[in-house]
C-alpha cells in the first residue's frame, strides 16, 4: 500500500511538472529528434515496415480528404478566388495526415530524413544506417500510398469527383525538374518543422497546433511532398489522368525526393546541428584556432567576445541562450 501511495506521489508530481512546461527548448528538441533518430536504428524491420505502412496511408488519407473539401469547389470559383481557395485547401486535409504520423508514431520518410540527420549529425548513427532507415521508410510509404489508392478505387470514394484529382496530378507533372525540386527543398523544411514543433508540445493540442501551422502553409503554397505525391498522381491514373508511369517518376517523383532530402537534412538538421549539435563546438572550436593563429593569442584567451571551444549554452552573453537549461533528462547540452 506504501508503494502505491509513494508511486501516486510521483505520478501528481511528475503531472505537475508537465503542467508547468508546455514545451522544449530548442536545445532539448534537436537533441531529442538525433535520439528518436537512433532509436529507429534499432527497430525491428517488421517494425519498421508496419509503421511505414501506415505513414503513407495516413498522407493519403489527409490528402483526400484536402481533395474531397476544397476540391470540390467550382472550377469557376478557384480561379475567380486562387487565394481562398488555396487558404481552405491547405487549412484542411492535409495537417490530418501528418499529425497522424507524429501522435501515432508512424515513419514517414520525409520527417524521418531530419530525425536521421540529426542522429548521424551527433554521432547516434552511422551514415549506414540511416540510409537504410530512409530508404526502406521511403519504399514502405509508397506500399501504404499505393495500398490506399486501391482503397480508394474499389470504394470509388473519387465517383464523379475525379476532376479535381486528374487536374492537380497534370499540373504537379507539368513544371520543370528544377521548379519540383525547388518546391520539394520548401515543403519539407516546413514539413521538419512542423514535426521539430509537433516534439517540442508536452500534450496532444500543442502537437496539433504545431503540427497545423507549418502543413498548411506548405499546401496553401503549392510545395512537393513526395509521399503525397506517391498517393495522388498514381490514384488520378488510375481515375484516368493521361500520364505515364514515367512521366510521374521523371517528371515529380525524383525531384520531389531529391528536394525533401534536402530541405530536412540540409534547413532543418544540419543548421540546428551548427546551432546546438556536435557540429557547433566543431566550428567553435576551429574557429577559435583560427583566432589564436591569427592573433598569437592562447586559445581561449583574449577579450569575452572571443569564440572559446569550452563555450556552452550557460556561458553565453546571448539572455535568451543563457536562460535555457543545460541539461536534457540528466545529460549535459553544452556544446
Amino acid at each position: 500500500m506504501k508503494d502505491f501511495s509513494e508511486q501516486q506521489q510521483q505520478h501528481q508530481a511528475d503531472s505537475h511538472g508537465h503542467a508547468q512546461r508546455f514545451c522544449l527548448q530548442p536545445p532539448e528538441i534537436y537533441m531529442h529528434m538525433a535520439d528518436g533518430g537512433s532509436d529507429k536504428t534499432r527497430n525491428s524491420v517488421l517494425r519498421e515496415s508496419v509503421l511505414g505502412i501506415l505513414a503513407g496511408c495516413f498522407i493519403g488519407f489527409g490528402f483526400s480528404t484536402c481533395m474531397l473539401a476544397a476540391g470540390q469547389l467550382s472550377p469557376e470559383y478557384r480561379k475567380a478566388e486562387p487565394g481562398m481557395f488555396n487558404l481552405l485547401f491547405g487549412a484542411y486535409g492535409f495537417p490530418v495526415g501528418l499529425s497522424m504520423c507524429v501522435i501515432n508514431g508512424a515513419s514517414l520518410f520525409t520527417s524521418n530524413i531530419a530525425y536521421m540527420a540529426a542522429a548521424c549529425i551527433q554521432r547516434k548513427a552511422s551514415a549506414g544506417q540511416g540510409l537504410f532507415v530512409l530508404l526502406w521508410s521511403y519504399f514502405m510509404n509508397l506500399a501504404g500510398a499505393l495500398l490506399l489508392v486501391q482503397f480508394m478505387v474499389a470504394g470509388h470514394v473519387f465517383y464523379h469527383r475525379e476532376e479535381f484529382t486528374i487536374e492537380l496530378a497534370l499540373k504537379k507533372t507539368s513544371y520543370s525538374f528544377g521548379a519540383t525540386l525547388t518546391k520539394g527543398i520548401l515543403c519539407n523544411w516546413l514539413v521538419c518543422m512542423a514535426v521539430w514543433q509537433g516534439n517540442a508540445a508536452q500534450d496532444i493540442t500543442g502537437k496539433l497546433l504545431g503540427i497545423w501551422f507549418p502543413i498548411s502553409a506548405f499546401v496553401t503554397m503549392g510545395f512537393e511532398h513526395c509521399v503525397a505525391n506517391m498517393f495522388v498522381i498514381p490514384l488520378a491514373i488510375k481515375l484516368g489522368a493521361p500520364i505515364s508511369v514515367g512521366t510521374f517518376i521523371v517528371k515529380n517523383l525524383i525531384p520531389s525526393t531529391i528536394g525533401n532530402l534536402i530541405g530536412g537534412a540540409v534547413f532543418v538538421a544540419s543548421m540546428y546541428g551548427l546551432a546546438y549539435g556536435d557540429w557547433e563546438k566543431a566550428v567553435n572550436s576551429a574557429a577559435a584556432a583560427a583566432w589564436a593563429r591569427v592573433s598569437g593569442r592562447p586559445r581561449g584567451g583574449g577579450s569575452s567576445s572571443s569564440l572559446s571551444s569550452s563555450d556552452s549554452l550557460s556561458e553565453r552573453p546571448d539572455a535568451y541562450v543563457a536562460a535555457l537549461p543545460t541539461t536534457v533528462m540528466g545529460k549535459s547540452v553544452h556544446v
